[in-house]
């Protein structure tokens, strides 16, 4: 099992370094130029600025029994493909059962907004949120996703 971590939009990173850490298992975070990250245990990738760039590097590197961290519900449809597990930031586990609900939640917000109409945003993200995400993130590992 690898982690692979969608950089742009995942909190928490050095608490997700020390349970990789501790259970020895590699993490790979990819990130565009403008992000810059170095660590002396994970892996970054650095990918081209601009739309996917990153989510395509997940998918060409993920591979089945790997866990890939993001908040993209593309980019988790198209590892999800692969055999990989896809957990969101939030602690969601997101599965071949929930992605099209998923999918389809994000597409309808889009339409809202093109159409002007304002919607809420996520809620901000409490110690909480962190401590359900890390638990999912631990429980994740024990079962090899």
């Amino acid at each position: 099992m690898v982690i692979l971590i969608d950089g742009d939009g995942c909190p928490g990173l050095m608490e997700i370094k020390e349970i990789a850490k501790y259970h020895s298992i590699e993490m790979i975070v990819f990130v565009d130029y403008a992000h810059l990250i170095q660590d002396d245990y994970f892996e970054v990738v650095f990918c081209e600025i601009g739309v996917d760039s990153v989510d395509q590097a997940i998918v060409d590197r993920c591979k089945k029994g790997d866990l890939v961290i993001s908040q993209d519900y593309g980019l988790a449809s198209l590892v999800l493909l692969r055999g990989a597990g896809v957990l969101h930031p939030s602690g969601k586990i997101i599965t071949n059962d929930n992605i099209n609900q998923l999918l389809m939640d994000r597409y309808l917000g889009a339409k809202q907004r093109r159409a002007g109409k304002r919607c809420k945003g996520p809620t901000k993200r409490t110690n909480e949120m962190q401590d359900y995400f890390l638990r999912q993130l631990k429980n994740l590992i024990i079962n090899k996703c």
